[in-house]
């Protein structure tokens, strides 16, 4: 029985302290607000602030992003701040609370990445503008430079192809070089990567070239800083003319591990599909313009044909696109870790095209000690991608021009021919079957790519530091074609194959020194110099043969051609060596100073010429910190800028100054009853001991202002740059044996303004931030070392005096209404009266063009500036607004006055019959009963003007895109938090739902020569643009 009662005590006893310990626990957790802070993504936000409003105690998240606060009784309404966002005032909730952050436009990051170190934002001279990871992942993209699209003032980035993975065109302030490159240098994690897409391809690619960046997956993106003024990339020097774009990788941080999984599915369809004339409309319009020709019609009876075939809809497909993306973060005070993987599958919307990536990356940093850190920064990526050729073509013109121009009452397949399909366009003009080739060609590209850096950081005290880094990019690229015998484009050769490999590599070694002190209150200096090395070197064979009598095999056995070609190869190889050092000086927080140098050592240039020594200097004034600025509450922060410098431009291929020599011709030599083949050589280049760099002096005035707590920020440039030893193809005495060599003569000029602005509408419950940007850059050539204009492709003029891009032609003036208007009026040479071709001579529903010079003929000496493919200013305009769990976000971009050469209407307008053309065009042909002034009449003859370019193909080509529309939702911490998940973000978007123009083609963006830097603005056939829809998620655990 005491057993009994001591036991029932002990229990009375426990239950008496459980109840207690409970009360206390609930007492208190009465006593304190609790609650996690999250970014907008969902992501945990640590060192965020988090107090009482108008109470003195606060407290800091966790790495969990997690907080516990004391209550005071009376005050009930929290704020919460972090550097880079927006702060916000919430009322106190009963228990755990869950509070997101948006990120504040204006502020972005308080540190910001510079060449070879970080400044705060506050202390920039230069002009640097960064752009977060949040508003790129908004837009599915192959690589990140897609992605840059509208989001900078002063870089005009162009989508010139719809392609999946083709490169883009990228020009920041402006084109500066004819024949050097005007791409800007790209640096990952410190490493200066080749984003040459001509040094990775061999040349055996169907269509555009696949993007060298995008073998780098966009989610991996933590920020990305560009470089714009001279001050901010002279530490680049002779790769700096064309700015800097510095892409930082996401990294660990120190807390609770999380793994976070992210998905998305697209589909696309193509944005702008051109309306042509059907079956019926086609026959009719070919029966007219021989009947006009005075020729026999050659279809019975056109209605009867109905709509034919559609070509564009038998082309272009829905296609889907995803990405699966696994990563893994963490560490402590000591490691930090970051790993990934992905996998990105997009089909192209012409068929029997696609792109698909898969990629690995690992970010890992270890401080070994107080004074020294090691770590590392590794990612490789593996490419698989199948082509079809657009564009132009050679002799048979690409897919998309033929699926236009191909005959519409011509069935896709014909069982009677080799292969299953109809041969080739039976109305005159050359053409293959599109349908035939998408599917048949086979042009595959596969490249693996390994991009790694490797660093270590020696602390010798707080103030000097020692960093040393040695990277890698390394590269193996294969591309293999096959085109069976019975296709148009093989005829002659009946079957063609071609086997191609690029390896190549560039190491990089850094060494720099830093210096960061204060000197009592006034004075700060931080300070960097280096010495580096860099070498490229790449090797490349090419393998092609003609005749396959057996398609079976394809490119898998090259051998069995019978007409087998001679391998070509090659070797490419420089190397560069550079010492460089900045001082930033600051007194008072208020006056800073910035001296930059860098001397550079390049092997490309000749001997003498071959280092470059590139300053510059720079000079901000911090306004708002004067002691006149104290009542001035409304600024937050005002600061003034200028900076003057020289940079240089490298981007020429090696060995321009030397004479080199190449194969010509063969010789047999008889020797009784044997012979023996002779290969001879030939000189290709003149000698060029005085090649040097070319130099863009930049001078830049700045303006940085914040308004009302930083609620409005606004940033203007004016720039001014020119360039000078302009690297030219130049006419040389013929004596020397060679017409032309490369010379530095020349000059460039660029001017313009760069307008940012960003501001915080709403904030509370419902929050509403805008970005706006706007560009101005006006482009001239100012010295082309030659009297006579040169004229590329037969419609771009380089002149003194215009600008690069500039369309020239014949001015169209209508459409003569009779015979006796074109009889008495200026027309082209052939076309007169007199001609003693009468089928040729100017009738009536011919066009006309304007009599420039007077002298009663139309001629070469009539053409005249038809406009430029340079935009007169470009913008971009983002908004976000955030309620409660819901966020929408919307993009629109634009560019206007730019001009477009529409080569495709060389055809799709001339009313020969011998291929299709635009309905609107060919419905409202001239006629004596439709006397329009704006399209000819249907003439099987031709005209003499078929192929002329004028202002009838020179279009407007300005436009407005919604670039994205993202409707997305996070899901409650507190229903996800059951099964082990921190965040989870569902979210619907659309890419390239709508855009306004007037250009009658698929794209105002196309050019057919992708990054020339001449032939801007010509479109011919180009792989059209894609509309995407896509639905995803973003799971953190």
């Amino acid at each position: 029985m005491r057993k009994i009662a001591l036991i029932s005590r002990l229990t009375a006893f426990g239950l008496a302290l459980l109840l207690l310990v409970s009360a206390a626990i609930a007492q208190d957790a009465g006593q304190f607000i609790r609650g996690t802070i999250r970014t907008s993504s969902g992501m945990p936000l640590q060192g965020a602030t988090v107090a009482l409003k108008d109470d003195n105690n606060s407290v800091t998240t966790n790495a969990e992003g997690r907080f516990s606060l004391p209550k005071v009784p009376g005050k009930n309404l929290l704020v919460i701040s972090f550097v880079g966002y927006i702060t916000r005032e919430v009322p106190v909730e009963a228990g755990a609370m869950e509070i997101r952050l948006t990120e504040n436009p204006g502020e972005l990051s308080n540190v910001v990445v510079i060449g070879y170190g970080t400044a705060k934002k506050s202390d920039l001279t230069g002009s640097v503008v960064s752009v977060r990871a949040d508003e790129l992942k908004a837009i599915p993209a192959t690589s990140l430079d897609q992605q840059l699209q509208g989001r900078a003032a002063g870089v005009q980035v162009t989508q010139i192809s719809g392609k999946p993975g083709a490169e883009t065109s990228i020009r920041i302030r402006g084109t500066s070089s004819i024949n050097a490159g005007n791409e800007p240098l790209y640096v990952i994690d410190g490493m200066l990567v080749n984003s040459d897409g001509a040094d990775l391809s061999v040349g055996g690619t169907r269509g555009p070239r696949i993007s060298p960046l995008s073998s780098i997956n966009p989610s991996d993106i933590e920020s990305i800083e560009i470089l714009k003024d001279a001050s901010a990339t002279a530490m680049y020097g002779a790769r700096g003319a064309n700015g800097v774009v510095l892409i930082t990788t996401k990294r660990g941080r120190s807390g609770k591990g999380s793994l976070t999984l992210e998905t998305y599915q697209g589909w696309q369809q193509i944005a702008n599909k051109l309306k042509l004339l059907n079956a019926a409309q086609y026959a009719d319009f070919v029966n007219e313009g021989r009947l006009n020709a005075n020729q026999i019609p050659v279809y019975v009876n056109p209605p009867n044909l109905g709509k034919g075939t559609d070509w564009q809809d038998e082309l272009f497909r829905n296609a889907p696109m995803g990405n699966y993306q696994l990563s893994f973060a963490g560490g402590n005070d000591r490691t930090k870790y970051t790993v990934s993987g992905s996998m990105f599958d997009q089909k192209g919307i012409i068929q029997s095209s696609d792109f698909k990536r898969y990629s690995f990356r690992t970010n890992l940093e270890q401080k070994v000690n107080d004074k020294l850190t090691v770590g590392t920064a590794i990612t490789y990526s593996r490419i698989s991608s199948t082509g079809v050729l657009t564009n132009g073509g050679q002799i048979v013109p690409g897919v998309v021009t033929s699926a236009l121009l191909f005959n519409p009452v011509l069935p896709v397949y014909d069982s009677t021919r080799d292969g299953g399909y109809t041969f080739e366009n039976d109305r005159g003009k050359i053409l293959g079957n599109p349908i035939a080739e998408a599917r048949e060609y086979t042009s595959t590209t596969v490249l693996s790519r390994f991009l790694g850096n490797a660093y270590a950081q020696y602390a010798f005290n707080k103030h000097l530091t020692f960093k040393t880094s040695f990277g890698l990019d390394a590269y193996t690229n294969s591309e293999n074609s096959f085109g069976p015998n019975f296709l148009k484009r093989t005829e002659a050769s009946n079957g063609e194959a071609s086997l191609g490999k690029s390896v190549g590599n560039t190491w990089l070694n850094e060494n720099t020194l830093s210096y960061n002190n204060y000197f009592g209150s006034r004075h700060a200096v931080n300070a960097v110099v280096g010495y580096t090395m860099q070498q490229f070197k790449n090797e490349q064979l090419f393998v092609y043969a003609f005749d396959f009598p057996d398609n079976r095999t394809g490119y898998h056995n090259i051998g069995a051609a019978l007409n087998p070609q001679k391998p070509a190869n090659s070797e490419s190889e420089w190397s560069m060596v550079s010492y460089l050092g900045r001082v930033n000086y600051t007194l008072d927080d208020k006056y800073l100073f910035t001296l930059t140098g860098r001397v550079d050592g390049s092997s490309k240039f000749a001997e003498g010429n071959k280092y470059g020594f590139f300053p510059s200097g720079a000079f901000a004034w911090r306004v708002s910190n004067e002691k006149f600025m104290e009542n001035a509450e409304a600024i937050s922060d005002m600061k003034l800028r200028v900076s003057y410098g020289i940079i240089g431009n490298q981007a020429i291929p090696p060995y321009q100054s030397l004479a080199l020599v190449g194969p010509f011709g063969e010789g047999v030599f008889n020797a009784g009853n044997s012979y023996e083949v002779f290969t001879g050589r030939e000189p290709l280049s003149f000698v060029n001991r005085n090649l040097k760099w070319e130099t863009t002096r930049q001078l830049d005035l700045g303006l940085d202002l914040s308004l009302f707590n930083n609620r409005i920020t606004f940033t203007a440039d004016y720039y001014k740059k020119r360039t000078n030893d302009l690297l030219l193809s130049s006419p040389i005495p013929l004596t020397s044996g060679f017409a032309t060599t490369l010379l530095n003569i020349g000059n460039i000029d660029n001017w313009g303004v760069d307008l940012d602005l960003r501001t915080i509408n709403l904030k509370g419950k419902l929050q509403w931030t805008s970005a706006l940007n706007f560009s101005l850059n006006r482009n001239k050539i100012v010295n082309l070392n030659t009297e006579t204009d040169v004229l590329l492709q037969n419609a771009i003029l380089l002149r003194e005096g215009v600008s690069i891009g500039t369309f020239y032609g014949y001015q169209f003036d209508g459409i003569f209404q009779s015979d006796a208007e074109a009889a008495s009026s200026p027309v082209l040479v052939g076309q007169e009266a007199g001609a003693p071709n009468p089928a040729s001579r100017a009738r009536a529903g011919d066009r006309k063009y304007v009599d420039q010079n007077k002298d009663g003929k139309i001629d070469a000496n009539d053409r005249t500036i038809l406009g430029s493919a340079q935009p007169k200013f470009t913008w971009g305009l983002g908004n976000n607004l955030s309620y409660k769990n819901f966020e929408l976000s919307f993009f629109f971009q634009g560019s206007q006055g730019n001009k477009m050469a529409n080569f495709n209407n060389l055809d799709l307008l001339n009313f020969n019959g011998q291929q299709n053309v635009l309905a609107e065009a060919g419905l409202n042909r001239w006629t004596p009963s439709n006397p329009g002034n704006k399209y000819p009449r249907a003439l099987s003859a031709g005209s003499l003007d078929v192929g002329v370019v004028s202002s009838a193909i020179v279009e407007d080509a300005s436009y407005i895109r919604l670039r994205n529309l993202t409707l997305s939702y996070n899901l409650s911490t507190s229903l996800i938090s059951k099964i082990g998940m921190s965040n989870l973000r569902l979210y619907v978007s659309g890419t390239n739902l709508l855009t306004f123009t007037k250009y009658s083609g698929y794209d105002p963006e196309a050019n057919t020569f992708g990054q020339s830097t001449t032939l801007l603005g010509l479109d011919l056939g180009g792989y059209p643009q894609a509309k995407v829809y896509q639905i995803g998620l973003s799971a953190s655990f």
